[in-house]
C-alpha cells in the first residue's frame, strides 16, 4: 500500500513522529481485541449453554459478554479521539509548514501553478495526507497486531487451523489492498486532475462573474464549470471497479478461510479430547478475525491518494527545478547583469503550461509600449508570466539586453521586470502601505502625484486620514475601478524599468480606460520613472 513511502514523503510537512502513532494504534487494537474476545466468549457461551449446565456455570461468561460489549464502544470512542486528534494536528502543521515554505520560495514556484491548482494542493492534498493516518496507517498497524494475536490464539487451539487463518488473513490483508492500490493509481491521478480543473473553473466563475457577464462569456464559463463538475464525478467513479474488486477479494478470502477452518475443526472434533466449545470458538474466531482486514482495501486507496498528494506537495515546496529555455543557453549562472534601460526580446517564444498556447516574437527596445489584445483563454496571462521569468518558455528564448532570463539573479530580475497580475491583492492596511508594496522608500509627495495621475487623488484626500487611512476590508474597501487605479499606482511607484500589466483597465468604463491608456502614450510616465518599457495585455472591448 506504499504506506511507509507515503509517511516518509509527508513527514517533513506533517511533523509526524513514530511515537505519535502509539496511542491511536493501541486504542484501535483494544477495540478490535474487545470485539474478537466478545466473539470468542459468545461462541463459548452458546456451545456451553447448548449442553444445559447449571445456570451459575454461565454467570461469568454472561457478565464478560456485557463487559466486552460496553468496553468495545468505549475503546472505539477513544480510538476516534486519538486518531482524529493526531490527523488534525498533522493537517494544521502541514498547512503552516506549506505556507512558510511558499513564503520563502521564489515567486516562480507558485506562479507556475494555476490558481485552482494551488488552492487544491493547499486544501485537498493536505487533507489527503493527514487522512492517511486515520484511514490507512492506523488501520494497517491495527490489522497487523490483531492478526498476529488471532493467529497465535488459533495456534493454541489448532496449528492447522492457525495456518489456514494466517493464509486467509494474508490474502485479505495484503493481496486485496495491493490489487486495489495497483488498480486505483491511474484513477486517482485522473481524479486529482479533475479536482484541479473543477476548482479552477469554479474559481473563475466566482471571482470574475462581473467581468464575464460584461464580456458576455458568463454562460460559457458556467458551462465549463458544469463540464468540470461532471468530469470530477466521472473521475471519482472510475475507481469504483477497483474498490469493488478489493472488497470482493477480501470477502472471498474471509469466506474461504472460514470454510477451511470449519473443515479443520470438523476433522479435529472427531478427537474425543476436543469439546464443542473448542469447535465453536475456533470457527467464530476465524469469522471475527477478518474485521480488522475488511477496511484495508479502502486503506490502500487512501494511501495511494495520499502518496500522490504528498508528491504534489513536495514539488510545491521542494527544490525548484530549472525550467526549459529552449535550444539556447543554460539556467542558473546568476552572474549576468543588465543595464538600466534594458532591451526586451523574445525569439520563437512558445508559451504555455502543459501545452503551447501561442508562439510569438517580440522586439521591445527600452521605452516601447506594446499592447496585446486577445480573447480570454488564449494565454495572455501565461505570456506575461513567461516574459517575467515566472514560467519557463516551452520553446524559444526571452532575453534582457541579450541575457537569458534564467541567467539573471532572481532578485535582479524581480527588480528589473515588475508584473501586475489581474487579481493582485489589496491588503487590509493603510493606503500608504498598499502603495509601498513595491516601493517601500517612496515619499508621500511622489505617492500623491502618482495618485493624481491615475485619478485617485480626490478619493484619497476625502479619506479620514488620507494616505494613513486603513482599508479595513482590504479589496472590499474600494470599487472595482478604484482597485485597478490603486494597483496601477503601486506599479508606477516601483523602480522597475519593465512593467508587465495584466488587464490594467479592467472594471473601468470607456472614459476611465481611455484616461489611463493616455498615461502610457504620454511623453513622460508618472511615478518613479518617466520612461519604461510597458507590455499591456487586454481583451477586446
Amino acid at each position: 500500500m506504499n504506506v511507509t513511502r507515503t509517511l516518509a514523503a509527508a513527514r517533513p510537512l506533517t511533523g509526524l513522529r513514530t511515537r505519535d502513532l502509539v496511542a491511536p494504534v493501541a486504542s484501535g487494537t483494544a477495540t478490535l481485541l474487545a470485539s474478537l474476545t466478545l466473539t470468542v466468549v459468545s461462541a463459548w457461551l452458546i456451545t456451553r449453554a447448548w449442553q444445559m449446565p447449571p445456570v451459575m456455570d454461565l454467570t461469568v461468561a454472561v457478565t464478560a459478554v456485557r463487559a466486552l460489549g460496553i468496553s468495545r464502544a468505549a475503546f472505539r470512542y477513544t480510538d476516534r479521539l486519538s486518531a482524529h486528534g493526531l490527523a488534525l494536528r498533522c493537517a494544521a502543521t502541514a498547512r503552516v509548514n506549506a505556507y512558510r515554505r511558499l513564503a520563502a520560495a521564489p515567486a516562480s514556484r507558485t506562479a507556475a501553478l494555476g490558481r485552482g491548482e494551488l488552492v487544491t494542493r493547499l486544501t485537498d492534498d493536505i487533507d489527503a495526507v493527514s487522512d492517511v493516518i486515520v484511514r490507512s496507517v492506523v488501520p494497517a498497524l491495527v490489522a497487523v497486531v490483531t492478526g498476529v494475536i488471532a493467529v497465535g490464539f488459533a495456534a493454541a487451539l489448532s496449528l492447522p487451523a492457525a495456518a489456514v487463518l494466517a493464509a486467509g488473513l494474508l490474502i485479505a490483508g495484503v493481496a486485496a489492498p495491493w490489487a486495489v492500490s495497483r488498480s486505483v493509481r491511474t484513477a486517482e491521478r485522473q481524479r486529482a486532475d479533475a479536482v484541479y480543473r473543477y476548482a479552477e473553473s469554479v474559481d473563475r466563475v466566482l471571482t470574475g462573474s462581473a467581468a464575464l457577464r460584461v464580456r458576455g462569456t458568463l454562460g460559457t464559463a458556467l458551462s465549463h464549470a458544469g463540464d468540470a463538475a461532471r468530469g470530477l464525478t466521472a473521475a471519482a467513479e472510475s475507481g469504483a471497479p477497483a474498490r469493488a474488486t478489493g472488497a470482493g477479494l477480501s470477502a472471498f478470502a474471509s469466506a474461504v478461510t472460514v470454510l477451511g477452518v470449519l473443515v479443520v475443526a470438523t476433522v479435529g472434533f472427531q478427537d474425543a479430547s476436543h469439546s464443542p466449545q473448542w469447535f465453536g470458538v475456533l470457527v467464530l474466531l476465524a469469522t471475527g478475525a477478518f474485521e480488522a482486514t475488511s477496511v484495508l482495501p479502502a486503506a490502500a486507496e487512501a494511501a495511494t491518494r495520499a502518496s500522490g498528494a504528498a508528491a504534489r506537495l513536495a514539488s510545491l515546496t521542494g527544490p525548484e527545478t530549472p525550467g526549459t529555455t529552449g535550444t539556447e543557453g543554460t539556467s542558473g549562472s546568476a552572474a549576468a547583469t543588465v543595464g538600466d534601460t534594458p532591451h526586451l526580446q523574445a525569439v520563437g517564444l512558445a508559451y504555455g503550461r502543459d501545452h503551447v498556447l501561442g508562439i510569438t516574437d517580440l522586439d521591445l527596445p527600452f521605452g516601447t509600449v506594446h499592447t496585446v489584445t486577445a480573447a480570454s483563454g488564449t494565454g495572455k496571462t501565461t505570456l506575461l508570466l513567461t516574459l517575467a521569468g515566472l514560467l519557463p518558455p516551452l520553446h524559444g528564448t526571452v532575453t534582457l539586453d541579450g541575457v537569458l532570463l534564467t541567467d539573471l539573479d532572481p532578485e535582479l530580475l524581480h527588480r528589473t521586470v515588475s508584473y501586475l497580475p489581474e487579481d493582485a491583492h489589496v491588503f487590509a492596511t493603510t493606503v500608504r502601505d498598499n502603495l509601498a508594496v513595491g516601493a517601500p522608500d517612496a515619499p508621500d509627495d511622489l505617492m500623491r502625484a502618482t495618485l493624481t495621475a491615475v485619478g485617485l487623488r480626490d478619493w484619497v484626500d476625502a479619506l479620514p486620514h488620507g494616505l494613513s487611512t486603513v482599508l479595513a476590508d482590504g479589496p472590499d474597501s474600494l470599487s472595482g475601478g478604484q482597485r485597478r487605479r490603486l494597483l496601477l499606482a503601486r506599479m508606477l511607484l516601483t523602480d522597475a524599468p519593465v512593467l508587465l500589466l495584466d488587464e490594467p483597465f479592467e472594471h473601468l468604463d470607456a472614459d476611465g480606460a481611455t484616461e489611463l491608456e493616455g498615461l502610457f502614450t504620454a511623453p513622460r510616465l508618472p511615478g518613479a520613472r518617466t520612461r519604461r518599457t510597458v507590455v499591456i495585455v487586454r481583451h477586446p472591448r
